[in-house]
C-alpha cells in the first residue's frame, strides 16, 4: 500500500520558514528585510529585526521560500525583490486586496474589486483607493507636493 500524498507540504514549508525567521529575529536588531523598490516588508519578515547581516540574509532566504510556497497556492501573490536593509521607523503600510464581486462583465467573467490602502503607523488611514490606479506620492528625496500628484492624475486621464 503506498502512502497518500501529504496534504501539508505547503503548510509545513510555510511553518518551517516562519519558524526560521522567528528564530533568527532579535528585538532592536540593526537589520531588516524589505523590498528593494517599495520598502515593504511582507510576511513572514513584516516586523522582524536581526542582530547581524548574516541572520537577516538567512531570514531573507526563508522569506523567499515562504513566498514561493504561497505563490504555488496563489499565483497572483505580490512579488517582492527582498534585500537586507536597515530598519525604518516610517510606519507606512501598503495593502492591496482583490476580491470577486457578484457582478458579471459582458463576456461573462466575474467582476473584481481592487482596494489599495496606504496607512501610517498602523493607526491612521491615509489613503484608500478602490478600482483606480494609485499614483506615486513619494519622490526620490521627499513627499511629492499636490501639484506633482495633480500632474500625474492628469497624465492618466483623471481629473483631481
Amino acid at each position: 500500500m503506498s502512502a497518500a500524498p501529504e496534504d501539508t507540504t505547503y503548510e509545513s514549508t510555510l511553518l518551517r520558514a516562519r519558524a526560521r525567521v522567528e528564530a533568527l529575529s532579535a528585538d532592536g536588531g540593526a537589520f531588516a528585510v524589505a523590498c528593494r523598490e517599495s520598502g515593504i516588508s511582507p510576511p513572514p519578515v513584516s516586523d522582524a529585526r536581526f542582530d547581524t547581516f548574516d541572520a537577516a540574509e538567512q531570514a531573507r532566504r526563508a522569506a523567499e521560500t515562504y513566498r514561493e510556497a504561497l505563490r504555488e497556492l496563489d499565483p497572483g501573490l505580490e512579488r517582492y525583490d527582498l534585500a537586507v536593509c536597515e530598519p525604518t521607523d516610517d510606519g507606512v503600510g501598503f495593502a492591496s486586496v482583490t476580491e470577486t464581486t457578484t457582478d458579471r462583465r459582458a463576456n461573462g467573467l466575474p467582476r473584481a474589486r481592487r482596494t489599495v490602502t496606504l496607512a501610517g503607523g498602523g493607526r491612521d488611514e491615509w489613503l484608500r483607493v478602490e478600482n483606480a490606479p494609485v499614483v506615486d506620492l513619494v519622490g526620490p528625496d521627499a513627499l511629492l507636493d499636490d501639484e506633482v500628484v495633480e500632474r500625474q492624475l492628469r497624465t492618466m486621464g483623471r481629473e483631481p
